[in-house]
């Protein structure tokens, strides 16, 4: 279900309104295998004392080089921004970053495109879903490696993200990996972020 600016995404209609949904999905963390070979795993993270705004300013202003990054998990190696970065959002532009899943240094280039191509803003509005990120990632010779959403609706105790994943051609290894990392780094962030943010505002 391509949006106008994506190159390939493939989530289906029903996980796209699955993330709109007040309730939770079947399956919150974990994966599945798709009849194609792909794999499709999700992820939960509760963040008391964050909100959506805060989770946006993260990507959109706070990294900006590899220190920051690492700030954000030690596996993480190396961070920069294409030139279409643009301030105050990652959207229209590509990190280009390195960081180990399941023990082994893995290229990649993150393209972020706007939650529009895939949601309409009345939706997530009514949803109180503050933070919508739709990304591609590719590795460095233009292969499309996974696709994934961030998506972080407020709470009465901070924020909520719930993050899927769609995994091109991959094993049981790499997707274990790539949730026990996406684990780590965005509850390492609940833990950070009040604090970087109330330090920059």
């Amino acid at each position: 279900m391509a949006g106008k600016n994506l190159t390939h995404f493939d989530f289906t209609k029903e996980m796209l309104e699955e993330m709109l949904t007040p309730d939770y999905g079947n399956m919150e963390i974990g994966y599945r295998a798709l009849p194609d070979g792909d794999m499709y795993a999700a992820t939960y993270i509760q963040m008391p004392h964050c909100t959506g705004e805060m989770v946006n300013w993260w990507f959109g202003s706070f990294l900006y080089n590899t220190q920051s990054y690492q700030l954000w998990h030690k596996d993480h190696t190396t961070f920069r921004w294409d030139n279409k970065k643009q301030p105050g959002t990652c959207v229209g532009a590509t990190h280009i970053s390195e960081e180990y899943l399941a023990d082994e240094i893995v290229p990649m280039e993150i393209t972020f495109f706007p939650s529009e191509d895939l949601f309409d803003p009345q939706e997530l509005k009514d949803a109180h879903i503050s933070c919508a990120l739709v990304a591609e990632i590719h590795k460095p010779d233009g292969s499309l490696f996974a696709m994934f959403l961030h998506i972080v609706r407020d709470t009465y105790y901070g924020c909520e993200m719930r993050n899927r994943f769609w995994v091109v051609d991959a094993d049981e290894t790499t997707v274990r990996g790539m949730i026990k990392h996406n684990l780590d780094e965005m509850g390492n962030l609940a833990e950070i972020l009040p604090r970087i943010y109330m330090s920059h505002i």
